[in-house]
């Protein structure tokens, strides 16, 4: 397991989640005029579409918001089987 320490524009990526192949990760910065930031992550290094805010309980709402939304994409929906014939009703 890679325990390595990320971090972005000097916010340090201390929780993430993974939908289909999107990575949403939080991160604080301690110094920053919004402390708080929720991007979308690609390849584990390209942080984009940040949502910036005052408070971790924000930025969790944030992030639960979009896993939300990637969950209904038609890209990350489970495939549906096409039923053989066997399967059909006769």
């Amino acid at each position: 397991m890679d325990e390595t320490k990320r971090s972005n524009q000097g916010y340090e990526i201390i929780e993430s989640c993974t939908v289909g192949r999107k990575e949403l990760v939080i991160g604080p910065h301690p110094t920053a005029p919004n402390p708080y930031v929720c991007w979308y992550c690609k390849d584990s290094t390209d942080y984009y579409w940040g949502f910036y805010c005052n408070s971790i309980e924000a930025a969790r709402e944030k992030l639960n918001e979009r896993y939300q939304s990637e969950c209904q994409m038609p890209y990350n929906l489970p495939d549906k089987k096409q039923k053989s014939r066997d399967d059909r009703e006769r």
